[in-house]
């Protein structure tokens, strides 16, 4: 009767796992399912539960109540989290998010292996065509762990790669430092090779989701799995209809996209008016968010990323600080050693989480590589503040960005009523103290950082699911338009506008005329330095004493963050020639529009800025400290006139660092004292 008790007290759970622990739930879960009639599904034992969907971390209502018949009908409602390095999966047990465990713990590893037959490991779903050329494949942690043993057979970082065309400039930067093979698809796209075989992203990922899924499906008992998978907000076109591809394809009913820092305003903050911050780093990128909340409405107002910024590049310097370690210890060079370079990378993955806890850390790798006088051991002591001025560059760039927003964004301190962290650099104490710097407050700790995003996933996805969705507004990230005369950007949909939206233009097309629009996306004035979509070609074909004809464009940018470009002439006639790039497709939408996929989202040019203004302060801090040794050391054997023009570029740099100035300024000032030093290193 233990069982018909608990089960016909559903408006408790939280005093059910805190009697019986995990464990115990779900295992009355399963002898629910065995002993009774239908199991947890029998609707004599749970009807509709009318009660207000609660955070894990308090019992507030976040907005209005939900009539959840999940249980009844099987469905369930998850939330995916896709990284880099790991991804997770929560889905709403007892109306409370609950991110399911692997076997290594809240967490999977988004590694994929593709091995030989003769080694037995499980295959997954997701994969084509692996078993017939004696193959086979398995992901998570047991794919991770044949990284040290057969380091170009484990396929990483996907999510870096999914959507990418070969020739981008990141996927180039990717190829010199992964173990695995890049090659080009035939299309075009960014695929990896193993053991010869070429797969593309997407099939990977499917492999990624479906082990998510078969996670999903030991822990609970529902046959229709209805997901809503979290995408950074830079991902575009092309790479959310990849990640929805790929969810469908491994078994879930995607629902939709959400991005990541809407996923984790939605499960971390209390706030209900005002305005919050969402910072997030994780491995492979890093975002600043400012949102508005109103009541249930979450407003995005301003958006950055840095897909080059991320967790790897941090671990890559340490990995370069063992390097140069072995070579002074030792006298050795191991960086075309592969096997060796992949122990330091995890071992450099380590030291940076073990130092967030720790003020020092031993690293410690036996048999590291081989010698003439035998086997090397890498055996050093890194400290917090060793690690913290090796990146430190890096730093300066987030917190100079951070800055840079709340200015643009012409807020203060006062206004933003809370701080959330997502990913899991943010538990970083160096990037934790900026944080708090920049914007005057200390963080949100309601949720774990690294399941923020997860939470707030599967929150959406049970919303969705009942037909209450929890309102949001994202937005599009760079502006869209057309060339004009000269090469000039003309903007159609500007930067920041929230989406669904739709604007529309008028054409003048002279009889028996073609004309080329070619549609780009970016913020440069120059449209060259901006990415180009496709063109459409316009044809009036009415007889010449007919006169011209104004064609309307109409561009709608759906939720899904899709782009539509429909075009009509004055009869209601559709007259359109699309020739975009072999690396896009063209799908019409009831014959009389095109979907323009967006191969990469690009950072825009006061963006780039952003990152020369950081190198030029680190460039001129080296020059001032070349300037201020020469002259306390050699002051009396160079020229008065010199001295004088050293000290003068010395005070010039001083003062530009902390006034702040612009890139151009601060570069004037470069020049001067660097014509300044190279005197003084010839005298």
């Amino acid at each position: 009767m233990l069982v018909r008790r608990l089960l016909l007290r559903p408006l408790l759970p939280s005093q059910i796992r805190s009697s019986l622990g995990p464990v115990e739930f779900r295992s009355i879960r399963t002898w629910a399912s065995f002993l009774l009639p239908g199991g947890l599904q029998n609707p004599k034992i749970l009807q509709h539960v009318n009660m207000p969907l609660c955070l894990p971390w308090t019992k507030r209502r976040i907005g209005r109540c939900a009539t959840f018949s999940t249980v009844q009908s099987k469905v369930a409602a998850v939330g995916i989290d896709f990284g880099c390095k790991s991804s997770r999966v929560a889905i709403i047990d007892s109306l409370v998010p609950d991110v399911i465990a692997s076997e290594v713990g809240n967490l999977m590893p988004s590694y994929v292996t593709v091995i030989q037959q003769s080694i037995f490991i499980p295959s997954v779903r997701g994969l084509q065509n692996l078993d017939h050329v004696g193959r086979r494949a398995a992901v998570g942690e047991i794919a991770r762990r044949q990284m040290l043993r057969h380091p170009s057979d484990v396929i990483f970082n996907t999510k870096k790669l999914v959507g990418k065309q070969f020739d981008d400039n990141h996927v180039q930067e990717m190829r010199k430092k992964v173990p695995f093979g890049i090659v080009k698809g035939p299309r075009g796209e960014a695929w990896v090779e193993v053991h010869g075989m070429k797969f593309s992203p997407v099939e990977m990922t499917k492999a990624i989701f479906a082990k998510l899924k078969d996670i999903v499906q030991v822990n609970q008992f529902h046959h229709v799995l209805k997901a809503v998978i979290s995408v950074p907000a830079f991902f575009s076109v092309q790479q959310r209809k990849d990640i929805m591809s790929a969810g469908n394809g491994a078994g879930f009913e995607v629902l939709q996209l959400i991005d990541e820092p809407t996923a984790a305003a939605l499960s971390s903050t209390a706030v209900k008016e005002g305005v919050v911050v969402v910072f997030g780093m994780g491995a492979g990128s890093y975002s600043i968010s400012i949102l508005q909340m109103s009541g249930t409405d979450i407003e995005t107002k301003v958006q950055f990323d840095d897909p080059s910024l991320g967790g790897d590049q941090f671990d890559d310097i340490l990995v370069d600080y063992f390097v140069k370690e072995i070579i002074r210890l030792h006298s050795v060079d191991i960086r075309d050693d592969k096997h060796a370079i992949v122990r330091l990378v995890a071992e450099a993955e380590k030291t940076k989480v073990r130092l967030s806890a720790e003020p020092e850390v031993r690293v410690l790798i036996p048999c590291l590589t081989g010698s003439a006088d035998g086997p090397i051991d890498l055996n050093i002591t890194v400290s917090r503040a060793k690690f913290e001025n090796l990146v430190g560059h890096l730093v300066e760039q987030i917190q100079v960005k951070c800055q840079n927003i709340v200015k643009d964004a012409k807020l203060t301190n006062e206004d933003i009523r809370e701080i959330i962290i997502m990913g899991g650099m943010t538990r970083v104490p160096k990037i934790q103290r900026i944080i708090c710097e920049v914007f005057g407050k200390h963080q949100s700790t309601r949720v774990n950082p690294e399941e923020a995003v997860v939470i707030g996933s599967a929150l959406q996805a049970a919303l969705t699911i009942e037909d209450q969705h929890e309102m949001r507004t994202d937005m599009i990230p760079l502006s869209i338009g057309v060339e004009s005369a000269k090469g000039v950007f003309m903007r159609i949909i500007p930067r920041h506008t929230t989406i669904p939206a739709t604007r529309t233009i008028k054409v003048p097309v002279w009889c028996r005329e073609c004309i080329c629009i070619r549609i780009f996306m970016g913020e440069h004035i120059n449209v060259r330095q901006n990415k180009f979509l496709g063109d459409i070609e316009v044809c009036n074909k009415q007889r010449p004493y007919q006169g011209p004809d104004n064609f309307e464009l109409t561009f709608e940018v759906d939720k899904d963050n899709v782009l539509k470009v429909t075009v009509r002439n004055s009869d209601d006639q559709l007259e359109v020639t699309s020739n975009f790039k072999k690396a896009t497709k063209v799908f019409p939408i009831h014959g009389t529009a095109c979907k323009s996929n967006v191969q990469n989202a690009l950072l825009d040019w006061p963006m780039h800025k952003v990152g020369i203004h950081a190198r030029l302060r680190n460039l001129a801090r080296l020059v001032m400290n070349t300037l201020d040794n020469v002259l306390s050391v050699r002051k009396d054997e160079l020229p008065k006139d010199l001295c004088e023009d050293a000290v003068k570029a010395l005070i010039d740099l001083r003062v530009s660092l902390e006034d702040d100035v612009d890139v151009d300024k601060l570069k004037r000032k470069m020049h001067a004292a660097q014509s300044v030093e190279s005197k003084l290193l010839r005298f």
